[in-house]
């Protein structure tokens, strides 16, 4: 088993309409080897994605100068994925790696279905529609060594909607867009590319 040798932490962000606790499949994984898990906490529904990101690189800045000389990587899912990488472009010294799970970045069309019906009350709704390329614009480069793992039965995320330019790394594993991350096989592959900067050699990759 995967394990690392120093102490390092990891940050987990849960996706739209889910808290903290959504992410807690991942903890047991992450901590077995041997990393210190973090929960992020915030409202999903209420401010924009820019604003979400906003806050977010704001709480990593914090985490980083309360511990320097530890690392912190972060793992997202859906907006929580779209929201790290904004987050932590440009670089912020101190921040290791991202995983992203699942991630919007060319948007959903899924949320460009009910964009005009419930966009009102969902602020972050609109720019996670594909309508306009996505939420992350194309040919922007994250600010830090960024793995990509999409769901291979994900009809709220295409894989195609995965695509992130400057992403270090991108596999394709068995799962839907809420479970995929349970599933020990994409915790094993989170643990791999957060110690060794990609995903497992024999991982698929889209096509």
């Amino acid at each position: 088993m995967l394990e690392v040798s120093n102490r390092q932490r990891v940050l987990v962000v849960h996706g739209l309409f889910r808290t903290q606790r959504a992410m807690r499949p991942l903890h047991p994984a992450l901590k077995d080897a041997g990393f210190d898990v973090i929960e992020y906490r915030y409202t999903s529904t209420r401010q924009t994605v820019e604003a979400l990101a906003t806050e977010l690189r704001k709480y990593l800045v914090e985490q980083v100068d309360q511990e320097p000389g530890v690392p912190l990587h972060v793992v997202g899912h859906s907006l929580g994925a779209v929201i790290a990488v904004k987050a932590t472009s440009p670089t912020i010294p101190g921040i290791g790696r991202v995983v992203q799970i699942s991630p919007p970045n060319r948007g959903s069309p899924v949320a460009k279905a009910f964009e005009g019906l419930v966009g009102p009350w969902i602020r972050s709704l609109e720019e996670l529609s594909n309508r306009d390329g996505g939420p992350i614009p194309a040919g922007s480069e994250p600010g830090a060594q960024t793995g990509v793992i999409a769901a291979k039965s994900d009809a709220m995320v295409p894989i195609q909607s995965t695509e992130l330019a400057g992403a270090i790394d991108r596999i394709v594993l068995p799962g839907s867009h809420t479970f995929v991350f349970w599933r020990a096989r994409t915790q094993q592959e989170i643990i791999h590319f957060l110690i060794h900067g990609r995903f497992s050699s024999n991982a698929p990759r889209p096509d």
